[in-house]
């Protein structure tokens, strides 16, 4: 049986980046109130710090070039 891994859209991993990053919420609430692993989300805001400081981060970029 193959496992299926879902899709997220850059703008929304932006989305959830920002709801850490800017808004200031916890890791936690964001993973509770969006049913996300706590693992892509982290992954999500290390991304997303690495491009606000102009580095390429891992993966594709989530935040507009």
């Amino acid at each position: 049986m193959n496992k299926h891994r879902k899709h997220y859209e850059a703008a929304f991993k932006l989305e959830v980046a920002r709801m850490v990053v800017d808004q200031g919420l916890s890791i936690t609430q964001v993973v509770k109130d969006t049913n996300i692993g706590r693992t892509a989300v982290s992954r999500w805001i290390e991304q997303y710090r690495a491009e606000q400081l102009g580095q390429t981060g891992i993966g594709k970029p989530i935040t507009a070039e």
